[in-house]
């Protein structure tokens, strides 16, 4: 069995365990699934800023050692997923799973290169979401699941920093695709 085959089928299983949903009416949450997405990435940033600025500290009063950095990255995989979420929108889909979302942009996205004009206005950039995309956005999950489940996780700000970003990179292609 191929790859393409691979993904297919795990599509259909998604599907008939009804963690993906089909329909065109799906599509209509394009704009605000990225919309939302930049609203997150946003509020990444201001938690990263907070944990880095001594003056917003004080003016918020929180300790001078006070940081975010574990909530960067899991508002920054968010800020990720949610761009996902677009993505597969405009294909028709609605995700209730992480997985089935990774699996439809691999299938759509990096391995299908003849996709319907229906699907995107632009076929020349349905190759833009790059596979190391989705590479990223599945290591920025491993790292939000640390950072959120790890009662000792060993956020440091480099990793926070890593995970904005790569989220500011993969919304940034998601919405170059979709335009």
């Amino acid at each position: 069995m191929n790859r393409m085959e691979f993904l297919n089928r795990k599509i259909e299983r998604y599907l008939s365990k009804e963690q993906l949903f089909k329909s065109q009416e799906y599509a209509k949450l394009e704009k605000p699934y990225l919309a939302k997405s930049r609203k997150n990435f946003t509020v990444a940033n201001l938690l990263f800023k907070i944990s880095e600025n001594d003056d917003m500290k004080k003016v918020l009063s929180l300790a001078s050692g006070f940081e975010m950095y574990d909530w960067v990255i899991i508002v920054s995989y968010y800020s990720m997923y949610t761009s996902a979420l677009a993505a597969i929108s405009k294909l028709g889909f609605k995700s209730k799973s992480h997985a089935a979302t990774i699996t439809l942009l691999e299938r759509f996205y990096v391995r299908d290169s003849r996709l319907e004009q229906k699907h995107l206005q632009n076929l020349s950039k349905a190759y833009a979401l790059s596979e190391a995309l989705i590479t990223k956005l599945i290591q920025t999950k491993d790292k939000r699941e640390t950072a959120q489940y790890d009662a000792t996780p060993a956020i440091s700000r480099e990793n926070a920093s890593s995970a904005l970003r790569d989220a500011d990179d993969f919304i940034t292609r998601v919405e170059e695709i979709l335009q």
